[in-house]
């Protein structure tokens, strides 16, 4: 009886690291965001305190999937 349960559990064991791997598979195949940023560098002109400059960057979902901007902040 203490066999079957070792083998019984040995094998439950042994099967559940292969079905973890089949449902993060199927997650990737749902898609992924991809942001592309094709020019990320912008060299302001020199300013004079107070100013408002402006300018636009263009971003674009490479992706396969919904892209959700969440923050944005000045590097």
């Amino acid at each position: 009886m203490k066999k079957w349960f070792f083998l019984l559990m040995l094998s439950f064991l042994w099967i559940l690291p292969l079905s973890a791997d089949t449902r993060a598979s199927s997650s990737t195949t749902q898609g992924i965001p991809r942001i592309t940023i094709p020019d990320p560098g912008y060299q302001f002109d020199p300013a004079i305190e107070g100013d408002v400059i402006t300018h636009e960057f263009t971003l674009i979902n490479s992706g396969s999937a919904p892209l959700e901007i969440l923050k944005v902040q000045t590097g």
